[in-house]
């Protein structure tokens, strides 16, 4: 994963990218960049500061104080985040943050830490690697010059972007189907709040004989946020869009644009 305050730095092809909600730095706030320029890949929203709302909250000098995790982290999860994720550097995770996780009753299970550890090379922090933090880490930033630019890499835990850290709890089941077909037809999708964030499409147009297709696609979470010309073509692959807020998205309305003759299909994850 790749974070960074200065958008031009971005590197394309990535699996993740995380960005900030806020902040005055280069190009922040740029979550929204990342979203756009990387729609195929996963991403992780950063609040510097504890009055905003994130995936992850920036514990260090000029953001967070450990003392504010306890209720920045009671307000993500009662908005639908789920395992919040707390950054900070090694040492301050493991003097400051595990503590006060303790004494606020935050289960470890609950949480993802994310940890800043430069030096070592590529790992995560924990009694099994850099003995930097006395329980694993659910991922580490570990270096701030990757690829010779200004641009933090971060190593993450297969599970990072996981709902959950235990492997025995099972996920939200993928929602797949085939869109109805014919012109201005409409495929309305209902999605249990909170357990996707993205819905993709796929379209093999070049063996139907047919026209890369055209769609109108709209998410609601506590308002419309209206896609009206979604071109799909068989040379793009797999096309993602992400929900703008995956906590809230409760519908996907989808209407063809196009004859409506193309077999579509699509999966919500």
């Amino acid at each position: 994963m790749y974070d960074t305050a200065l958008n031009d730095q971005f590197p394309a092809g990535a699996a993740a990218y995380a960005g900030y909600v806020d902040g005055g730095i280069g190009n922040q706030p740029n979550y929204a960049f990342i979203v756009s320029a990387f729609p195929n890949a996963l991403h992780l929203s950063i609040a510097l500061f504890p009055s905003d709302n994130a995936d992850a909250l920036d514990v260090e000098s000029g953001a967070a104080a450990p003392s504010d995790v306890p209720g920045w982290y009671a307000r993500q999860v009662a908005r639908g985040v789920q395992r919040p994720v707390i950054y900070a550097s090694a040492s301050t995770m493991n003097d400051s943050i595990l503590p006060v996780l303790s004494g606020a009753g935050i289960a470890r299970a609950g949480t993802r830490l994310w940890t800043a550890h430069y030096g070592l090379g590529e790992h995560i922090c924990g009694p099994s690697s850099c003995g930097a933090l006395s329980v694993e880490a659910d991922g580490t930033q570990w270096t701030s010059d990757a690829l010779g630019l200004v641009l933090d890499q971060s190593l993450l835990a297969d599970n990072f972007f996981a709902a959950s850290a235990d492997p025995t709890v099972t996920e939200a089941e993928l929602q797949s189907g085939q869109l109805n077909n014919g012109h201005g037809v409409f495929t309305v999708i209902p999605v249990p709040e909170g357990t996707a964030r993205q819905i993709a499409f796929a379209l093999d147009n070049h063996a139907q004989n047919v026209p890369a297709a055209r769609l109108r696609v709209a998410f609601f979470d506590t308002a419309w946020h209206v896609h009206p010309d979604v071109v799909l073509d068989a040379n793009r692959g797999l096309q993602v869009m992400p929900f703008a807020n995956a906590a809230k998205t409760g519908v996907v309305s989808v209407r063809r644009n196009d004859a409506g003759t193309a077999a579509i299909g699509y999966v919500i994850y």
